[in-house]
């Protein structure tokens, strides 16, 4: 793989690790202002990103808004459910549906994305058993 490949890995294990942390040390309320901010500061990172990479357009494809609103949505909807079911079973309920939701549309080709291509025979089968497992430690983990 690389370095190059590693490094943002490594990156975005770190970020995604401790963008809640806020979230245990100050009052949320209803989560709307902590959304708000989160929300924004991706926002600015995304355009500064854009800006340097030379790849800001003009105008915004529908999909990406459309994929932007349901992510709000759904990240504004994340802190009332750790506040009523803990951090442990409220983020692995959210992470689990993220990535069974990813999983069904990159497999059969939803929404425009190219459906998941074989490459070897049978090896759609170890995705479809590795989405499983997923499905059985989180039963596992409601128990």
């Amino acid at each position: 793989l690389g370095l190059a490949g590693i490094a943002p890995a490594v990156v975005a294990a770190i970020a995604f690790g401790v963008q809640y942390v806020p979230v245990k040390k100050y009052k949320i309320y209803d989560g709307t202002t902590f959304q708000w901010f989160m929300c924004s500061g991706i926002l600015f990172v995304g355009l500064l990103a854009a800006l340097l990479d030379g790849d800001l357009q003009l105008g915004v494809p529908p999909k990406v808004v459309m994929g932007g609103a349901l992510w709000a949505f759904s990240n504004f909807a994340v802190l009332p459910l750790v506040k009523l079911l803990g951090i442990g079973l409220g983020f692995s309920l959210y992470h689990f549906q993220n990535m069974i939701v990813g999983y069904v549309v990159g497999r059969n080709g939803f929404f425009g994305v190219p459906s998941l291509q074989a490459a070897f025979p049978g090896s759609l089968y170890i995705c479809d058993l590795g989405c499983g497992l997923i499905l059985v430690s989180f039963v596992a983990l409601l128990l």
